[in-house]
């Protein structure tokens, strides 16, 4: 975990830095700590979807597809989750910035900070301790998507003097092919709780993307070259807004094969230089360092025909998939 403060209370910076970081963490695997889990609908609060448009949209044959998928998947890959916020307490002000960084193993992601999200726990709209109040099923460059928006609460309470809920709205953009799935999701809204006694109000933005499906487990072969082409959501780290774009991925030679990525998202430059020439391993890649120029992926199904992976820049994050080309 990586955490930066600044205003008039260094201390109190630093504290509220590390129990956002803790709150947001375990926003990861549906609550902990001093509560969690999503509020209940009331005064200015989104219901959720009722009995009726979740039965419609389980009916979706797209979203039966996307559940065959989850039922299937056992690689995950997460980018780190990065917020920004800003508060004050007792008259002090404080703002800074959080990252969390995700290390995964097979099934399972571990974020630094101990907390831990598995593919269990994204095989159900509410898995992550999320109220989803909308859903749309849509589709983009061959794949089917699933926007969704959902309402999130995690109470934090495990650093000294300070207790910290954050309540933001998460927006969601996934998108999935017949063995990988993956999403963009972004946040906004307020924190609330205690500094030292004193009453605690900010606000919060978050961004994290993720990728899992089930992976092919063996390099591509053959003679020739392959090329996969197909979709990328990303988000500027700062702003966390929505950027749509594609995404190629190439191996020249399948005899000796080196692993390239293209992101292309116009107006935005994503990429480093190690994307271009990955040597592949048991059907994954890898380049990079979280918050700087990290990008991973895998190659899913039992001919590799599909490319999932996530990517983490010291600028952008996101997620990215894409088909064999015949």
């Amino acid at each position: 975990m990586t955490g930066h403060g600044t205003g008039r209370a260094p201390r109190a910076g630093a504290t509220l830095a590390a129990a956002l970081a803790a709150a947001l963490g375990l926003a990861a695997c549906g609550g902990g700590g001093g509560g969690g889990g999503a509020p209940p609908a009331g005064p200015g609060t989104a219901p959720g979807l009722g009995d009726e448009a979740l039965e419609t949209l389980a009916a979706d044959p797209a979203v039966r597809r996307l559940g065959d998928v989850l039922e299937g998947a056992d690689a995950l890959l997460f980018t780190g989750l990065h917020a920004r916020y800003e508060a004050s307490a007792a008259g002090e002000e404080t703002r800074g910035t959080v990252a969390v960084k995700m290390a995964c193993d097979g099934g399972r992601c571990t974020g630094e900070d101990g907390t831990a999200v598995d593919v269990g726990h994204l095989a159900d709209p509410s898995g992550l301790g999320a109220v989803v109040t909308e859903a749309e099923t849509g589709a983009r460059g061959g794949f089917d998507t699933l926007e969704t928006a959902a309402a999130l609460s995690v109470t934090e309470s495990g650093v000294p003097g300070v207790t910290v809920t954050a309540s933001p709205e998460i927006m969601s953009w996934g998108f999935w092919g017949a063995h990988g799935f993956a999403a963009l999701e972004t946040g906004a809204g307020r924190l609330a709780g205690t500094a030292d006694g004193a009453a605690l109000e900010g606000t919060l933005s978050l961004a994290r993307a993720y990728a899992l499906g089930a992976a092919s487990g063996s390099n591509p072969s053959g003679t020739g070259g392959a090329t996969w082409t197909g979709i990328a959501e990303a988000s500027p780290k700062g702003t966390y807004r929505r950027l749509e774009g594609t995404a190629t991925v190439t191996i020249a030679d399948l005899s000796r094969p080196r692993v390239g990525v293209a992101i292309d998202v116009p107006g935005h430059d994503i990429g480093a230089p190690g994307w271009t020439d990955m040597a592949p391993a048991a059907g994954g890649f890898v380049s990079g360092t979280q918050g700087a120029d990290f990008l991973q992926g895998g190659f899913h199904g039992p001919g590799h025909e599909e490319a999932w992976g996530v990517f983490d820049t010291a600028t952008h994050l996101g997620a990215f998939g894409a088909r064999r080309e015949p």
